[in-house]
């Protein structure tokens, strides 16, 4: 079993934390849950956070691809 890279790699917050990349799927706006600071996820912030889920996703595909089986936490 192979956790999912989404719940692996973290995102950057404007406010300097970071973030589990899986939680933010469908989000617009993220309160960090250390500072309280809000971050806009729309805009110039949301291609990146785009580029990054894909990029997760890929990588849980190529490993299902070889067989693995991915599981999501939480």
């Amino acid at each position: 079993m192979v956790i999912s890279m989404l719940d692996q790699m973290l995102f950057p917050l404007s406010c300097g934390h970071n973030v589990v990349l899986g939680r933010l799927q469908g989000a617009d706006k993220w309160i960090c849950e250390e500072c309280s600071k809000q971050t806009d996820l729309t805009g110039a912030v949301r291609a990146a956070l785009v580029k990054d889920l894909d990029t997760a996703v890929q990588i849980d595909i190529q490993a299902k691809e070889r067989g693995h089986q991915i599981e999501r936490l939480g």
